[in-house]
């Protein structure tokens, strides 16, 4: 079997998993009404902020809102992932201990450093999961790779834990230690490189791929440009910093009408080319074989 090949029965793995992603949002985590919203909304992965969007002493108060909105409203149809406090924070300890009551999908990691980090928190949420009666392994963990560390290695931190599920893409924390400059437009080539390689660890370890969100919120024509993007170089969602990017992205990470022809001639194709005894056959004047 090809790397080719493994790379992309890992990603298939990953998406049985979780079937039918496309968008996610970024959600505060101290605004309950924010919270409510947000878990009717339609998104498929709920990206709840507990590190960079609350402050330091307000983090006890975000923690309990958290927990709270997690038991109190239905997030059956939807992925809830925690962004936790970075290890070394004297943060995180808590944030696991106090969220995890809410039995939340995953806690997400901001700042990950290394594999280490994913060992340290895989003991924390075993801690919690007893603490709270769940069974071992009900919790996933997630990592951001937004630091220049964490990026060389990717392939690590991947497999740090069997309870990793995604990798998330931080291209703007990373920029200020790596030294591109985002033009935060198009297709930006200049993160290209780290999104490609963000996406491959992914897939290659059966984890979902996550990409980072279209700053410009109000412009949804170059949200979805971008978010098209990420579709086609093979992420399995693209978060959102506001409720109105999702139709957007989730119009982008949808096939469309030629794409779904082209699956069915191609098929159709198939059908016929082994009825006649062949491997090969053409469509478009394209070369198709069954690999």
């Amino acid at each position: 079997m090809t790397l080719e090949e493994i790379v992309y029965k890992c990603a298939q793995a990953a998406r049985l998993r979780y079937p039918g992603l496309r968008s996610g949002l970024i959600v505060p985590g101290l605004d309950m009404a924010r919270l409510e919203k947000a878990s009717k909304a339609d998104g498929d992965v709920m990206h709840i902020e507990l590190e960079d969007g609350v402050p330091p002493d307000r983090k006890g108060e975000g923690r309990k809102t958290i927990a709270e909105a997690l038991q109190k409203f239905d997030w059956s149809d939807k992925l809830t992932l925690i962004r936790i406090n970075n290890v070394g924070s004297g943060f995180v300890e808590d944030d696991i201990d106090v969220v995890a009551q809410g039995r939340p999908t995953a806690f997400l990691l901001g700042k990950c450093e290394g594999p280490e980090d994913i060992q340290y928190l895989d003991h924390l949420v075993s801690r919690a999961e007893k603490k709270y009666g769940f069974a071992h392994g009900t919790i996933k963990l997630a990592s951001m790779i937004e630091r220049a560390r964490a990026l060389k290695m990717v392939d690590e931190i991947t497999m740090a834990s069997p309870r990793m599920m995604a990798l998330y893409m931080g291209p703007t924390d990373l920029s200020t230690e790596v030294g591109y400059r985002r033009t935060y437009r198009g297709q930006e080539l200049e993160v290209g490189w780290v999104r490609t390689r963000v996406m491959f660890a992914a897939h290659l370890a059966g984890l979902l791929a996550i990409d980072s969100p279209t700053p410009h919120y109000k412009d949804l024509e170059e949200t979805y440009l971008q978010a098209r993007w990420s579709y086609q170089l093979g992420f399995d969602a693209k978060t959102c910093v506001s409720p109105r990017q999702l139709e957007s992205v989730n119009r982008a990470f949808s096939p469309t009408e030629e794409e779904a022809k082209w699956a069915g001639d191609v098929f159709a194709g198939k059908d016929e080319a082994e009825a006649q005894g062949l491997s090969v056959w053409v469509k478009d004047g394209m070369m198709i074989d069954d690999a």
